[in-house]
């Protein structure tokens, strides 16, 4: 990577952090059916064995610290406890993203290794409109059980114009069923400009009832709230999906390259990505973006933040 072009020192510092992290998508299918889901559940999974040697032949490359684990749902493989049992093993910190109603938290050997993120979309009657009947109390039980054993968790909430103004109350909420305080990610519900161009599918799911936010709801989420992309973006990494294309990010459209190419490689392809967003990018005091002509749809809504 020394023959390419000096990224700035805050993107080069960035790209540093974030290359010691793996997003790793073993598979599209999920045990639920929610209503604005935008991704096609197709049927190719990633084994443990493709897994660990892709995060052996990482750590011979290049220093590792943490794996994130996200689908589909990663809990409905039922050997996923011993793939993330043999990552933690391995010596890295886990993640993983989940909707928290499969509960195999017992299988899981080492609590204080794993991160738990557990999608909630607000409060009780909003979630279960979105993914079913009852499963708001399975995933709130399973974060009580998850802080009984020790894990750490995390919660991550889609936003849409029906639950925009109820996210203090489930922040309350939270608080009350809780042993322990939660950091709440939001994610504004991917806009048609994301959705038209997803690598897997352009599925737009349903919209009565979980409307698209508006630019100044999106922006005054974002200027308010802690959110995913993070306004000063910055949240590439190498991100593996379960048809085996590396993505410059968990929620990429143009591949790095397969999991099989060289980690070099692939680590240059996304440097070469960040030196095209620098010579194109007029953002204030941002850290980088993996698809410069892209930006996860929300492009315009940053520009207007800085405004």
């Amino acid at each position: 990577m020394k023959d390419l072009p000096q990224l700035s020192n805050r993107v080069a510092a960035q790209f540093r952090l974030v290359s010691r992290h793996l997003y790793m998508n073993p598979l599209e299918k999920c045990n639920l059916k929610c209503k604005i889901c935008y991704t096609k559940k197709t049927s190719p999974i990633l084994s443990n064995a493709q897994i660990l040697a892709f995060i052996d032949r990482y750590q011979d490359a290049h220093k590792l610290q943490t794996v994130t684990y996200c689908g589909g749902e990663v809990f409905a493989l039922q050997s996923f406890p011993d793939l993330v049992n043999q990552t933690v093993a391995r010596g890295a910190m886990v993640q993983v993203i989940t909707n928290g109603t499969l509960d195999q938290l017992d299988l899981l050997a080492y609590p204080n290794r794993v991160n738990l993120i557990v999608s909630l979309d607000g409060l009780e009657e909003y979630h279960d409109a979105n993914r079913g009947l009852g499963n708001f109390q399975k995933s709130i039980a399973f974060l009580q059980k998850a802080q009984r054993r020790g894990f750490h968790t995390e919660v991550f909430s889609i936003v849409t114009k029906q639950n925009y103004l109820q996210l203090n109350n489930f922040e309350e909420y939270l608080q009350t069923q809780l042993s322990q305080p939660v950091e709440v990610t939001y994610h504004p519900r991917k806009p048609p400009a994301y959705l038209d161009h997803h690598p897997v599918s352009n599925i737009t799911g349903e919209t009565e009832g979980f409307d698209f936010l508006s630019d100044t709801e999106l922006v005054t989420l974002m200027k308010e709230k802690q959110t995913f992309p993070p306004k000063q973006l910055g949240c590439y990494q190498l991100g593996v999906m379960s048809d085996g294309k590396v993505y410059g990010c968990c929620e990429g459209i143009t591949p790095l390259g397969v999991m099989d190419d060289e980690i070099a490689d692939l680590l240059v392809h996304l440097r070469q990505r960040l030196i095209k967003w620098e010579r194109e990018n007029t953002l204030a005091n941002c850290l980088g973006c993996s698809q410069p002509e892209f930006v996860c749809g929300i492009k315009r809504q940053l520009f207007l933040l800085q405004n």
